[in-house]
């Protein structure tokens, strides 16, 4: 018989259905669809445009033994998401986002092949599309496009020694884009326009050496990363190493290192602002961590990390600003370049007890910095996703074998305006600094009960579950939309935030 798991609730409904394949039982397959349709309930009780977003998917996946040495899988997903801020159109600027349509097909064919117990290569072949529409409250494009990736990439282990796996790989990425975007001014001409086609290949290879020692008080792995890419002919290389010893049995501690590399996107390199000698963008990560048990079910993490980037993609001269005290008017073909470096470096910490009976929870605390700058305006700022403070506290309670209730609580300090700009009595100016005004920080409260009534063949869980349940208002940078090039006055919208949301359903398993 399949297993099946059917949810149906205010915000969504589901069915997942799984089950053997063959009558030897050397398989296994797997269907489940997906739909929201909250949307369509709040947009007749509620005016704030963040929360009408739907989507519909579903998801097939097939796997088979062809023999002891031999597995074949394939998954597919496809689904379909989409906003429509329809009762919010009169509040949104001339460059926000009225209906946005997303598409996503991925369709993945593996093979796995272990002739041993020391000897294992998993080797894959996916394909991927992605489609997008997003227009304007004026019915006028902002952008769309599409986007396709043909991929290949084999895997292998070799256990050559006891405590010491050697992992190789490789893959090749064959990527297509073609896509479109405007920016409009405050009478809905075109401040920019910009598009892009293209095509390129990216292939590269790892290797990676791992030893751990008897009873895994000590592992150590070093390893690096070989990268091409067809459209600028840059070949990159990405070492890495990490070390993990447990100096007592409940305390662990961990180093490691790593440099990365991103090769630029296909719209940045066929962009009318950029160029095909776009270089990659590189960054060298430093973390170092401890953790001590106390007991089986409690743990205390502290992670402190630094992140050094360098050849990071800018348009340094698309914001309008304030320079020695005069309006800079960007140009038409504000270019993009390698023209930013910056860190990121923070700790962070976690407390944790895990109990399947009575309490469970966490508390985590996040300090992180990140600031950039730019060689070609000559400007310091901080990062588009600074954020100084972020804490997440969670805690469950079983109150009996079938209730269990959890409160949720997250804060978040205030994220930079990305731009120039100063807050002067109700309005918005440029200003001479780039993200030097914060929105508020965000708080939200979230709580929820299950009940449980398991049968023998089935098991019933109801629900109920309250989002934001202070109501608080939270707000988010959606677009920034014009400004006067006399007085510096800019407009910008910001979106509120879903409010309290009240959420009810029911999961059924067999």
């Amino acid at each position: 018989m399949p297993d099946i798991r059917i949810t149906a609730g205010v915000a969504s409904a589901g069915v997942l259905v799984e089950g053997p394949l063959g009558a030897k039982h050397r398989g296994s397959w797997l269907v489940a669809v997906r739909k929201s349709y909250l949307q369509y309930i709040l947009s007749r009780g509620t005016t704030d445009p963040s929360i009408a977003f739907g989507f519909f998917d579903t998801q097939g996946r097939l796997t088979y033994d062809l023999s002891r040495s031999h597995n074949i899988s394939l998954n597919v997903i496809d689904g379909f998401s989409g906003l429509d801020r329809s009762s919010a159109r009169a509040r949104l600027g001339v460059n926000s986002i009225l209906n946005a349509s997303y598409h996503f097909t991925l369709a993945n064919l593996g093979w796995r092949y272990s002739p041993g117990e020391r000897f294992l290569v998993t080797t894959r072949a996916a394909y991927l599309r992605e489609k997008f529409s997003d227009m304007n409250p004026f019915d006028s494009s902002l952008g769309q496009g599409q986007y396709g990736e043909w991929v290949a990439l084999t895997n292998a282990t070799w256990m050559w020694g006891a405590r010491a796996p050697l992992e190789f790989g490789a893959d090749a990425r064959r990527l297509r884009d073609e896509t479109a975007s405007q920016v409009y001014n405050a009478n809905r001409t075109f401040r920019i326009q910009d598009r892009d086609r293209g095509r390129g290949i990216v292939t590269g290879g790892y290797v990676q050496q791992s030893w751990s020692s008897r009873g895994g008080r000590l592992h150590l792995a070093a390893g690096g990363r070989s990268d091409w890419g067809s459209v600028d002919g840059i070949h990159v290389f990405s070492p890495y190493a990490s070390l993990a010893v447990a100096p007592l049995a409940s305390t662990r501690l961990q180093l490691g290192f790593g440099q990365y590399a991103q090769f630029p996107e296909l719209n940045k390199l066929f962009s009318l602002f950029g160029n095909r000698r776009l270089l990659p963008e590189r960054s060298t990560h430093f973390v170092a961590a401890i953790e001590q048990r106390f007991g089986d079910r409690t743990r205390v993490r502290v992670e402190a990390y630094e992140r050094q980037d360098r050849d990071l993609i800018f348009q340094p001269l698309f914001d309008p600003r304030l320079i020695g005290g005069r309006i800079f008017n960007p140009p038409a073909n504000p270019m993009y370049y390698n023209s930013l470096k910056g860190y990121a470096r923070g700790l962070e910490f976690l407390l944790q007890r895990r109990s399947a009976n009575r309490l469970t929870g966490w508390v985590s605390y996040a300090l992180g910095y990140a600031r950039e700058r730019d060689g070609i305006a000559h400007i310091v700022f901080p990062a588009d996703l600074d954020q100084r403070h972020t804490v997440n506290v969670y805690g469950g309670y079983r109150v009996s074998p079938s209730v269990n209730v959890s409160v949720k609580w997250l804060y978040g300090s205030g994220l930079p305006l990305p731009g120039f700009y100063q807050l002067i009595g109700p309005n918005y100016f440029l200003l001479d600094q780039r993200n030097a005004l914060r929105l508020k920080p965000y708080q939200r409260t979230d709580a929820r009960i299950n009940k449980v009534w398991p049968r023998d063949k089935w098991k019933i869980t109801l629900y109920g579950e309250l989002l934001n349940l202070t109501n608080r208002s939270n707000y988010r940078f959606d677009s920034y939309d014009n400004y006067n090039n006399r007085t510096g006055q800019v407009s910008l919208t910001l979106d509120k935030m879903f409010p309290i949301l009240p959420t009810a359903g029911i999961v059924i398993e067999r």
